[in-house]
């Protein structure tokens, strides 16, 4: 799973600032909400993603990668 969000990243299949639904990778992938977490979290570690309390997270853009 982790690979294929990779892949959507790195592709630009999602762009800066897409939002990224944790229910709907849930769906996607019939795991259950920690698992989606820890990805979450292993993206944030490697500087692709960012999360804003209460809204969600986000791919970065070349700059809030900095």
């Amino acid at each position: 799973m982790l690979e294929v969000l990779n892949e959507r990243i790195n592709s630009g299949e999602w762009g800066p600032k897409f939002k990224i639904s944790e229910v709907k990778l849930m769906e996607e992938f019939g795991v259950a909400r920690p698992t989606i977490r820890k990805a979450m979290e292993r993206l944030r570690s490697a500087g692709k993603v960012y999360t804003v309390p209460n809204l969600g997270s986000f791919v970065k853009t070349g700059s809030e990668a900095e």
